[in-house]
């Protein structure tokens, strides 16, 4: 190998170690953090939850009496870049009070309209995985066993 093809070869080793480095950066600050949309404070919308509820062919009369009894319109979610925060208002939840805890979730996926998570489903460490997607000035996450949408309104930032 002569001296120049040497150059080149390392030259193009250098480019692309640089590009892959760039790419790997890049992928991953891309998956440590949500959407922008989505970052802020948001509360469930029983009114249209309940109405996505109504056009389920999965929910059984007796499941619309149980959820229609103030069951939505109380939980609170709070997204930040790297972690949440749920509870429902009015009440402690899982006994924490709503400013104690705040949860690191894993992004599965995510897109400038949709975002995929991994976290905490409850106190016993059980994790759940949920695509959550944007509606105009809504948020909703689809409930795959009742096959029906649960909305959310932001309520702050």
């Amino acid at each position: 190998m002569t001296q120049r093809s040497r150059t080149i070869f390392l030259g193009r080793i250098a480019l692309l170690s640089f590009v892959t480095a760039v790419c790997l950066v890049s992928a991953c600050s891309e998956k440590q953090r949500i959407p922008d949309a989505f970052i802020g404070t948001w509360q469930s919308d029983e009114a249209l939850t309940l109405a996505s509820l109504d056009n389920s062919k999965s929910v059984t009369s007796a499941d619309i009496e149980i959820f229609s009894d103030n069951f939505f319109g109380k939980r609170v979610i709070i997204y930040r870049a790297r972690e949440l925060k749920s509870y429902w208002v009015g009440e402690e939840w899982v006994g924490v009070k709503q400013d104690d805890e705040w949860y690191p979730y894993d992004i599965v996926a995510s897109g400038p309209d949709f975002m995929t998570l991994r976290y905490p489903a409850n106190e016993y460490s059980e994790v759940e995985e949920k695509t959550w997607r944007l509606d105009g000035e809504l948020i909703y996450v689809e409930e795959p066993r009742w096959d029906f949408r649960e909305y959310y309104r932001r309520i702050g930032d």
